[in-house]
């Protein structure tokens, strides 16, 4: 069995139940306090079939030397092209890029992003018309082809939720591993609506279920004259959603150790918003509920949670919605969830910007999908 290491420069930074794997562990002490260490380690890194790192340490430290015949990038769409590049031109004879091109990339400055820095190689190559391996004049370039693979079937989201990111980004072909009814709902407090689903009213009472995409509307203006924006009553809103989440309905026993209580707490709850400011006014607001989890849409990406809350802020009279014009943070937030989403926001500021039409018409599309619902804010 080939041996797999880790090599980092920073072992605390790797996850604990990975450590064993680094050359630190290997060597029995940090592997630069001596030469003697340093050179057992360069001896094991020989003698190893895999080795895992990142894009930046393949050319630094005991592996500058190395030659990689094989390259494979995963999270390959979140990572400039200049460092996806250092693996590849170390003696690279296949690649393969994992990565998915519609969700968030690399985090560059704004000048960057005017000179396509933010493009990673993986949209780059995914994005070319005509791909060689199809062109006429292979033989005579000495360009190798591209493959283009797409995995389509999905094993995280319920299929309603699946559906508005399959059909909105990619192209109708993101199909669904799971059965309907692999993702029950808790009985909690929260108004489940149901969703029916169209023909007549016998076809009606058949297809009775609860809706899973849901969007709660709040008119409560965003604070304004701040760099990053935040939205008291959209807060408040979140956190009577949280409260109804977390209680346990009127059918369920009231025993602590009950499979209905025990399910409703048991189940992860995620909150993510695109400011700063509104994911401290969460986390401050939603700290006493331990099964809920604040975070920024970016620091998401990747994870997964039962029930995805997401808080979208802006609610202004001039239509601005910042960053969620970025249509790749609305397809992360929307399929971070196995069970449901629910959306807080101002229906208008949402749909009537100018600014960008793109984006104002995808999100007009996602609010006649969603289902909407009254949550009444108690008053203490």
């Amino acid at each position: 069995m080939p041996l797999a290491i880790l090599n980092f420069i920073q072992v605390r930074k790797v996850a604990d139940d990975l450590k064993r794997y680094t050359c630190d562990a290997m060597a029995g002490k940090e592997i630069y306090t001596n030469q003697a260490t340093l050179e057992q380690a360069r001896n094991k890194i020989k003698k190893c079939r895999l080795v895992f790192t990142t894009c930046t340490g393949a050319g630094l430290g005991l592996l500058r030397p190395e030659i990689f015949d094989m390259v494979i990038i995963d999270e390959a769409s979140q990572i400039t092209e200049p460092a996806s590049l250092i693996p590849l031109v170390k003696g690279c004879q296949k690649a393969i890029l994992v990565g998915d091109h519609v969700q968030l990339g690399a985090t560059v400055k704004q000048h960057a992003v005017l000179q396509q820095f933010d493009v990673s190689l993986f949209e780059r190559l995914y994005k070319q018309k005509h791909s060689l391996r199809n062109s006429g004049n292979a033989s005579t370039s000495t360009t190798p082809p591209v493959s283009k693979v797409m995995l389509d079937t999905q094993y995280r989201m319920h299929r309603s939720i699946c559906s508005f990111s399959s059909a909105e980004f990619y192209e109708n072909k993101l199909l669904t591993g799971i059965t309907d009814t692999a993702r029950p709902l808790p009985a909690s407090e929260f108004p489940w609506p149901v969703a029916l689903s169209g023909g007549g009213e016998q076809e009606h009472k058949r297809s009775r279920q609860q809706a899973r995409i849901l969007f709660v509307e709040c008119s409560t203006p965003e604070d304004f004259g701040r760099k990053s924006k935040s939205n008291e009553g959209q807060a408040n809103v979140c956190r009577e959603i949280c409260r109804r989440l977390c209680t346990a309905g009127s059918g369920a026993t009231t025993e602590s150790d009950s499979p209905e209580r025990a399910f409703v707490e048991q189940q992860a709850i995620a909150v993510l918003t695109p400011y700063s400011r509104q994911a401290d006014l969460l986390k401050q607001r939603l700290s006493d509920f331990k099964s809920v989890e604040v975070s920024s849409i970016d620091g998401f990406q990747g994870r997964e949670a039962d029930i995805v809350v997401f808080v979208t802020v802006r609610c202004n009279t001039r239509y601005e919605i910042g960053f969620l014009k970025d249509l790749r943070r609305m397809n992360v937030a929307l399929t971070r969830a196995r069970a449901a989403v629910i959306v807080i926001g101002h229906q208008q500021t949402l749909t009537m910007g100018t600014a960008d039409p793109e984006s104002r018409a995808v999100w007009t599309r996602l609010l006649k999908r969603l289902v909407h619902v009254k949550i009444e804010v108690l008053k203490s």
